[in-house]
């Protein structure tokens, strides 16, 4: 039987998100409406997608997310999780989203189900631990009325800004080399194996090697799709990371430092001093004022 945590937080005129928590494998089913749109955002573990107007299954990935929607009927899906697995949902309306995007849009466009493309929104989106921290602040904030309300709607904006952003505001106008559905799986494996080793500075040779990619390929179309080049993308990544880990509280700062590559605790401190503007334990009193 699956034992699973879960917590709703309701944005008012907005969204309704759910953070889950599975301690086992399982299944749960959905049932959507036309104009429902749903991310799916895994934090950790492993979610496998079916959907009634997918014909494959969509494999999701911890640090990965995708939009769900089918504006011409009722849809179903499973949503199927291995043990372990911490997940986040956001329900909206598509006029909501659209208004969000466009505050001057007009909802009567929304009648005519053929003027919109929500294949746009439905691919994988690389999630970032600063996407995650908003999350989990978001779900586990310990503010009261009226100050609540205000807190949640602040963050479940800048939730979405940065789930917009991470899906269509980082390509170039064109990509420089082909980029084929197949070469496109294989960027988002090198990805995943570089967050996945945050401890070690990714060689793009040889991640080309082992991906059979040529290297060219691989650097541009890497900087296409998430906006960065792999150096850029590896030293972000472990710093946000590390705040993620702060935000934990479980572990100390030359443990963090250690954990993600560095040999010198004070060269982490600097590198997130210089990416956020304040060191690692001035970050924690910040957040423990906040909370």
């Amino acid at each position: 039987m699956d034992n699973v945590q879960e917590k709703a937080i309701i944005i008012r005129d907005l969204a309704t998100v759910k953070a889950f928590q599975h301690k086992d494998a399982g299944t749960a089913d959905m049932e959507c409406q036309p104009m429902d749109i749903y991310l799916f955002c895994v934090k950790q573990g492993h979610v496998r997608i079916q959907t009634s107007f997918i014909p494959h299954p969509l494999e999701l990935n911890g640090g990965e997310a995708i939009f769900l929607a089918f504006p011409k009927a009722p849809w179903q899906a499973k949503v199927i999780h291995q043990a372990g697995t911490e997940l986040f949902t956001v329900e909206m309306e598509a006029s909501k989203l659209h208004t969000l995007i466009n505050p001057v849009f007009d909802q009567s466009q929304l009648d005519a189900a053929k003027k919109l493309n929500m294949r746009d929104l439905m691919k994988l989106i690389p999630v970032n631990p600063s996407l995650l921290v908003c999350f989990d602040q978001l779900v586990h904030h310990k503010l009261q009325l009226p100050f609540q309300a205000i807190f949640e709607q602040a963050k479940f904006l800048e939730i979405f800004s940065l789930i917009m952003e991470s899906a269509f505001g980082q390509h170039l106008d064109a990509c420089p080399v082909m980029m084929t559905p197949a070469i496109e799986s294989k960027i988002h494996q090198v990805r995943r194996h570089i967050i996945n080793n945050l401890e070690t500075v990714p060689d793009p040779d040889q991640l080309a090697v082992v991906y059979e990619l040529p290297r060219n390929t691989l650097k541009e179309g890497y900087r296409y799709i998430f906006g960065k080049t792999i150096h850029q993308y590896h030293a972000d990544h472990k710093l946000e990371s590390a705040m993620q880990m702060l935000e934990a509280g479980e572990l100390l700062v030359k443990e963090i430092a250690f954990k993600i590559g560095y040999q010198n605790p004070s060269h982490f401190i600097s590198a997130f001093k210089k990416k956020f503007g304040y060191t690692p334990k001035q970050y924690l009193k910040r957040e423990a004022f906040a909370g």
